[in-house]
């Protein structure tokens, strides 16, 4: 067989070849730009939500993971606490998730404090707000935001003891409730050879309007 021939025969291979069938692709194009002529708001955030599920089904778990710990960090950061006299019954008011923001911005705006912020959610073993002084000491903060009455007992001052120092690597370890501590409570706490430090609803008042930081 001849080069000649043999190119000849790839030639006619490659006319043989089909052509990718834009027809689809230019109708749906008219539509979306007749679409958005006829209702430009609507069909922009429609495309926007597309969009915006393309990039998140990209986004590898872990990424997206550390892309909602960054918002959930914004959002820490745009919360502020009540102007003027704080009192218990603003912490009372906020749902758990609020008082634990609350707490991570009272600790910032200790001037000890170097950088606070929440850490709570699922799997947080005991650690709610990781707030770091400007020495380099980590202290722990357990935020138990209970009604009056629903008091914190002895179970959580062990929980607490055995998790600050081995698992989050904190020097110091504080508790801090809307409500009280059981006699219980302060009697293990006692035992310590470093004690928690204990915020009840009173303290924790008394903490919020320009009074001593549990550190």
């Amino acid at each position: 067989m001849t080069a000649t021939h043999t190119g000849r025969t790839r030639r006619r291979r490659q006319r043989r070849l089909p052509r990718p069938d834009t027809t689809g692709a230019i109708i749906l194009a008219l539509v979306v730009i007749g679409a958005l002529k006829t209702w430009p708001v609507q069909v922009g955030i429609a495309l926007g939500l597309a969009a915006a599920a393309l990039m998140l089904r990209a986004i590898r778990p872990r990424r997206l993971a550390a892309l909602w710990t960054f918002l959930d960090q914004a959002a820490a950061r745009r919360r502020t606490l009540p102007a003027g006299y704080v009192h218990l019954s603003d912490f009372q008011r906020m749902d758990h998730r609020e008082f634990e923001y609350a707490i991570a911005e009272l600790a910032r705006q200790h001037p000890t404090v170097h950088s606070a912020h929440r850490v709570g959610g699922a799997n947080d073993r005991g650690a709610d707000v990781i707030a770091t002084l400007h020495t380099g000491h980590r202290i722990l903060i357990q935020c138990k935001k209970y009604r009056p009455g629903n008091n914190v007992g002895s179970d959580t001052i062990q929980t607490i003891n055995g998790v600050y120092r081995d698992i989050h690597h904190c020097h110091h370890a504080v508790i801090v409730t809307t409500a009280a501590f059981t006699r219980d409570a302060h009697h293990t706490n006692a035992l310590l050879p470093t004690p928690i430090r204990l915020i009840d609803g009173p303290a924790l008042e008394a903490w919020a309007n320009n009074g001593h930081a549990p550190w």
